[in-house]
Order: C-alpha cells, then sequence, then structure tokens
C-alpha cells in the first residue's frame, strides 16, 4: 500500500516492526498480535497495516483473516495517520473497511487534514472517482458516520467534494450513474453544513490552472448551486 505521508515523525526502518508482527500473525494468538502492534510506533503501525494488506491481496484464502487482525488492531489502539494516504482505492478501502467502523475512524486525517475520501477523490490512478461506491455505503445504518467525513476540511480548507473538483487531473464526462452519485453526495453534504461559496473563487483558481473542461465547470456549478455562465468571469 503506497503511503504518501511523510513527515517529520518519519522513524528508523520499521523493518523489525513487520518481522515481528509476522511472527505474532503465525503464533495465532491475537493478544500477541495487537500487543505487537500497541507497542509500535505510527509509522510502524502503518508498515505492519501495509503488509497486512499485502499478504491478503497476495493470498486471497486468507484475505478476511488479514482483515479482521487489521480491524481488531485499529478498533483497539487507533489508526495510523500514515495509512489515510493510502486509502485511495476502493479495493484499499474494501479491506479497511471493517477496521474503518469498527474504529469509528471514517473522518480521521492525516497531516496535511486529508480523510480517506480527500485521497480516495483525488486519486489520479482512478480512472472514474468512486462516488456511486460511496453513495452506495452510505445507505447502510452502520456507516451513517462516514457522511460526517463529507464535511470534513483539510488544512487548505476544502472537503473531499471541492478537493476533487480542485486537483483531480481526470477531465472526461463522468458516466450517468457517477454523475447521479456526485449530486447524491452533495445534496447530502449540503444538508450537513452547507456549501462553504468563500471557497468557489479558491477552486476555480485550481481548475483554471488546468485548462478546464466544460464538464469540470459543470460539477463545480453544480456543487455550488450556481449557473455555470457566472463561472465565466473566473475562467
Amino acid at each position: 500500500m503506497a503511503n504518501h505521508n511523510n513527515t517529520a515523525h518519519t522513524s528508523a526502518d520499521p523493518t523489525a516492526a513487520v518481522t515481528s508482527m509476522i511472527q505474532a500473525i503465525h503464533s495465532h494468538d491475537l493478544a500477541r498480535i495487537k500487543h505487537c502492534y500497541e507497542q509500535a510506533t505510527g509509522n510502524e503501525r502503518t508498515a505492519q497495516l501495509r503488509h497486512c494488506f499485502e499478504a491478503a491481496d497476495n493470498h486471497p484464502a486468507n484475505y478476511e483473516h488479514y482483515q479482521n487482525i487489521v480491524a481488531h488492531c485499529i478498533s483497539e489502539h487507533g489508526l495510523p495517520a500514515g495509512v489515510i494516504a493510502g486509502i485511495n482505492t476502493t479495493e484499499r478501502l474494501d479491506f479497511f473497511m471493517p477496521a474503518l467502523q469498527a474504529a469509528n475512524a471514517f473522518c480521521a486525517t492525516n497531516h496535511q487534514g486529508n480523510t480517506f475520501l480527500h485521497c480516495l477523490f483525488v486519486n489520479p490512478a482512478n480512472p472514474q472517482p468512486p462516488f456511486n461506491y460511496i453513495r452506495s455505503l452510505l445507505l447502510f445504518e452502520r456507516n451513517e458516520s462516514l457522511g460526517e467525513a463529507l464535511v470534513v476540511r483539510n488544512h487548505q480548507s476544502l472537503n473531499a467534494l471541492e478537493t476533487y473538483l480542485s486537483f483531480n487531473p481526470h477531465q472526461h464526462e463522468l458516466p450517468q450513474h457517477e454523475l447521479a452519485a456526485w449530486l447524491a453526495l452533495c445534496e447530502a453534504q449540503r444538508k450537513l453544513s452547507g456549501a462553504n461559496n468563500d471557497n468557489l473563487a479558491k477552486v476555480m483558481a485550481h481548475v483554471r490552472g488546468r485548462a478546464e473542461s466544460a464538464h469540470r465547470l459543470t460539477l463545480i456549478a453544480s456543487y455550488y448551486q450556481v449557473s455555470v455562465s457566472s463561472l465565466s468571469p473566473m475562467n
């Protein structure tokens, strides 16, 4: 799992901590596994969780086993900030979802103030932003707090939807089902906190620098509930 959260808190090589986790997992002793995680630094925990994801990805038969281990560790001892930027694909979110649910960690942020939704929506490796996927998750009662992550603002004062508008490099038109999901997420966000129209100029400044598409302008207009023509003077 990629880790894009390099900070001043970077510790020594976490190899020993990962080795200890592997040994604990092989012991089939959950208490030992959780203790190993508890004793690790934030950077070491990130490496341990990365190992679990990669092991699950490489050994599908043990996928749920590693998923459960991660859920136990995170629910009891927290989600390290270094993991958040790595939960930026639907495959990674699927793996970490039980842990995020158990720890009620949907709104956890990294050193940039980003939730996993910020990272998921802006990741250029995703050909299409998974708006429909997130909308589907919101329909489950156990994910009610996921909606609150939509209103978390990072250190640039942008929420996840605004981060998508500002920084996602893919300018092509959204498929109909993703567009419908985008509109539903905009509505959900507005019900929780309303749109911050003070950010409109900020978003447009980022978009203007990337030769914005007409479709992106339509999405901006739908989010801020303004006309597309009103955006023209900002271009």
